[in-house]
């Protein structure tokens, strides 16, 4: 607007410059400015509807207020911004209610609010921020405020200097630094922790009084910060008083505080230790308790910390309900509870009461709400548990090209089935639900592959065991090419063969406690492959294949924190697998055909902080009445593991030999063994823990052996390895392995000691 007036008023110069006088002229173009200001600011009226929005923010910094023209005011009704984020704009707004600021209909109005949004940006960072304010009439009633905004780059601070530290040093602080270089962000958490290492050290006092930011350049700022670090506290002692259930021996052991008489006056510490007297009373039913920390400072800055404690009655639970269950039922919600009406109210229960109805899966509401509706007179409360649903049913469509094949693939997931609701008229749909049932319909359907998986889980067959039916079909038809292979280990590599497949299993699972499992299952498999043996003038072969086996698995886990970098605990499997004989003749002969036993275990401990111990065992054994059958036996070496050589159930992984193969002997026996034993120790160091990575190194012996025969085996006659290595584990593309191995002795075939290296790609994780 500015630079439209000014070529205009040149205009009217040049054209009467020498026509009028100097100071009339001066007069007429002050006269017209004038009018010309006044006939805008006539036509451009103004309306704000600003929402209703309410926060708990303040904005403290100050900012020097925008020049710009007055405009003859009426009140604005609507606001449109331009450049910032929904989330902004409603913050803006929210914030603005709560400052009492002038309202739209007053002449102060749109100065105080550009100065308002520009010190909103100000505080999250932002230092070069432009304007821009539009009015609109959208009719003769209504008048709209058009705000566009240019936040320009967040701050960046390069350089910071320090005022009035005594305590710590300025480098000291400078290593607080999570960067060199810092963003807006970044300085704020840099800031908080700062406070806190002051705090931790007894500075209780202590505040940054001031921050001064100056602009080096386009890019990056200085930052000058001054501190007043007042008095250092010592700690004296610590006292409670108004408990009267629970007496000071007690509450101290809960409390758990590390500080000592004469240490540091550390209030961060003291907070968090009351916590765990928080979670005590809350366990124990104390719903309605009060804590309160009274300071008592006596001379030579020392300081009395007194715990206040109003305990009040414990509180029983009188109802517990549960709100935004449609399709399912009360009961499989109310198993999964451990907050019981009658029971004293615990804050432990009533979380463990939240995972597990999180660990359904049928809620998407991760952060479930839970009301507390109290009763003071009767001291019960109802607790309501607020859930929302998840989707129950999954359909999806697939198609791609096996060779020249096009296979169409079909998934159905069902969650919340209910096969009862089936068979009753009332309840039936088209999908009944309620009974957290699961069914999975997965189908692949072409011109010559044709698969058809269907499982049913019951998770809640009793309180803590779930059963699992599945049935699986396969028909395919020749291929093009041509395989002399009768090999039947080798079924599935023969390119000229038409096969039928079918297998089915029931499994049950039972829960024994939080850390212990229990499974078992039966299997049958019925294979049926026709085959051209080109030896027999290319006439066709049957090859029919029928196997009973059952597994029995019991697990034990108690690792934590997760199994990506366990710290403390254990895992325990052992599994035995049980293969009958084909036909009742070989069972009145061989009680069993194939059997196979085996043990795996590892155990943590943390040392140091970040240096953690892991000793681990394996032991197994089997019986295979088939001695030709080399695929069930095992085999020991390396770290990967080849299809075409071996079993991979089967398979043993040792560091620093190579791997097995049927052809010659490693460490295991050309045609593999019957027996074997293995030993592991390491020492791992965390170097570098986020959520997005994990960063280690580890030093680690391992020693085994493969033995033909339970009267060969030898438990102190085993392969040694030593090395060191390197692990990575990245989210999305797992875990990245680095070793460096000497093997200790001789392989069968006579290779002698020596390194090997070893890296490996997106292993699964093995504790």
């Amino acid at each position: 607007m500015l630079y439209k007036i000014n070529i205009y008023k040149k205009k009217i110069w040049n054209k009467f410059a020498f026509a009028i006088p100097r100071h009339y002229l001066i007069i007429l173009v002050f006269l017209f400015i004038f009018f010309f200001n006044e006939k805008l600011a006539c036509q451009e009226k103004n309306i704000i509807n600003i929402k209703e929005k309410k926060s708990n923010l303040e904005l403290k910094k100050k900012i020097d207020p925008i020049q710009f023209e007055k405009i003859k005011f009426e009140k604005i009704d609507q606001i449109q911004f331009e450049g910032i984020s929904k989330e902004e704009i409603n913050e803006i707004l929210y914030l603005w209610e709560l400052t009492n600021h002038p309202t739209t209909d007053s002449s102060d109005f749109l100065e105080s609010f550009k100065i308002f949004i520009k010190n909103y940006f100000n505080i999250k960072g932002y230092r070069d921020i432009l304007l821009y304010l539009k009015i609109k009439n959208q009719s003769q009633s209504k008048i709209k405020l058009i705000i566009s905004i240019n936040k320009g780059k967040l701050m960046t601070i390069k350089n910071i200097s320090f005022e009035g530290n005594n305590f710590f040093s300025e480098k000291q602080l400078n290593k607080m630094k999570p960067h060199y270089k810092m963003s807006y962000p970044s300085y704020e958490e840099y800031k908080k922790k700062i406070i806190m290492e002051y705090k931790k050290n007894g500075f209780k006092k202590f505040k940054i009084s001031s921050e001064e930011f100056k602009k080096i350049n386009s890019k990056y700022y200085s930052l000058n910060l001054k501190f007043i670090e007042g008095n250092q506290y010592k700690f004296s002692k610590l006292s409670f008083n108004g408990n009267k259930n629970f007496n000071d021996e007690i509450l101290k052991k809960k409390l758990a505080l590390n500080l000592k008489e004469g240490d540091f006056y550390n209030l961060i510490e003291i907070k968090n230790s009351i916590q765990r007297i928080v979670d005590f009373y809350l366990n124990k039913g104390y719903a309605f308790y009060k804590i309160s920390i009274f300071e008592s400072e006596k001379e030579d800055n020392l300081i009395d910390v007194i715990i206040i404690i109003e305990e009040n009655e414990k509180i029983t639970i009188n109802k517990v309900n549960i709100i935004g269950n449609n399709q399912v039922k009360d009961e499989i919600i109310f198993r999964e509870l451990t907050t019981i009406p009658g029971n004293f109210f615990s804050k432990k229960e009533i979380e463990k009461s939240i995972t597990n109805l999180k660990n359904l899966n049928l809620f998407s509401n991760v952060q479930m709400q839970m009301q507390i509706v109290p009763n003071y007179k009767k001291n019960t409360l109802d607790l309501n548990f607020v859930v929302s649903e998840n989707r129950n049913s999954e359909l999806k469509f697939k198609g791609n090209f096996q060779g020249k094949d096009l296979l169409g693939e079909i998934s159905l997931n069902i969650n919340n089935f209910s096969l009862l609701n089936c068979f009753h008229p009332k309840n039936f749909k088209i999908i009944p639900y309620g009974d957290n049932q699961k069914v999975l319909l997965d189908f692949t359907i072409g011109k010559k592959l044709k698969k058809y998986n269907v499982s049913f889980i019951h998770p809640n067959l009793t309180d803590s065991s779930s059963m699992k039916f599945n049935f699986f079909y396969k028909n395919e038809l020749p291929k093009p090419k041509e395989s002399h292979d009768i090999n039947f280990r080798n079924l599935e590599n023969n390119d000229n063969y038409k096969i039928n497949k079918f297998k089915s299993t029931i499994e049950l699972n039972k829960k024994i406690n939080e850390n212990n499992n229990l499974l078992f299952n039966i299997n049958y498999i019925n294979k049926n492959k026709i085959y051209k043996d080109k030896t027999l003038s290319f006439s066709e072969k049957r090859n029919l294949y029928k196997d009973w086996n059952s597994q029995l698995i019991f697990n034990h886990n108690s690792i934590s924190p997760d199994i990506i970098f366990p710290q403390k605990g254990g895992y325990v499997n052992i599994n035995s697998f049980l293969e009958f004989p084909k036909s009742l003749k070989k069972f009145q002969t061989n009680k069993f055909e194939y059997f196979k036993f085996q043990m795996k275990s590892f155990w943590y401990k943390k040392i140091f902080k970040k240096l953690i111990s892991k000793i681990g065992y394996e032991f197994g054994g089997l019986h295979n009445s088939n001695k030709n059958d080399d695929f069930k036996q095992f085999y020991m070496g390396g770290t990967s593991f080849q299809k075409e050589n071996l079993n991979k159930k089967n398979f043993i992984p040792l560091r620093g030999y190579y791997e097995p193969n049927k052809l010659y002997g490693v460490i295991s026996p050309k045609n593999g063994g019957s027996f074997y034993e293995k030993i592991l120790t390491e020492l791992r160091y965390l170097i570098f823990d986020k959520n997005y990575l994990k960063l280690w190194i580890l030093n680690f012996f391992e020693a085994g052996n493969i033995f033909d025969s339970y009267k060969n085996f030898n438990p102190f006659k085993l392969k040694r390895s030593i090395g060191t290595g390197i692990r990575c584990f990245l989210n999305n593309i797992g875990l990245l392995e680095f070793d460096l191995t000497y093997r200790l002795d001789k392989t069968l075939d006579n290779v002698k000691p020596n390194w090997k290296v070893n890296f490996a790609i997106g292993n699964e994780l093995e504790f």
